[in-house]
């Protein structure tokens, strides 16, 4: 075994340690009850919380090519550029998932084939 590698222990104590924090702030409002008052304001911004989540996992993957780290080295023959950007404009116009998808993986493929 390498030096800098972690032992069984060390891995089972990382992943308690892991559950146990996500345990904790999961079921701080559970264990507390009523007794905590949340402010509207932080009630108001928890609903942007998952829309930010989508955003920052997909938002690289359109943007950026594989292995890139920074926005200037975007590249504009990315089918995933397309593909995500045709997809936003089908739902955009539709509002239904299913014209969205056909239209986003097709742009998707098409850009593949001739970029």
């Amino acid at each position: 075994m390498r030096g800098d590698s972690l032992g069984s222990f060390e891995i089972a104590l990382l992943i308690g340690g892991m559950a146990l924090v996500t345990l904790l702030t999961r079921a701080f409002f559970v264990f507390l009850g009523a007794r905590v008052q949340v402010p509207e304001l932080v009630l108001r911004a928890i609903r942007y919380a998952p829309l930010a989540a989508i955003v920052g996992i997909v938002a690289p993957e359109l943007l950026l090519p594989s292995g890139a780290v920074e926005i200037s080295q975007m590249d504009w023959k990315s089918p995933n550029l397309w593909g995500g950007l045709a997809g936003f404009v089908a739902y955009f116009w539709t509002r239904q998932m299913l014209p969205t998808l056909i239209l986003g993986m097709t742009v998707f493929s098409l850009a593949r084939y001739w970029l």
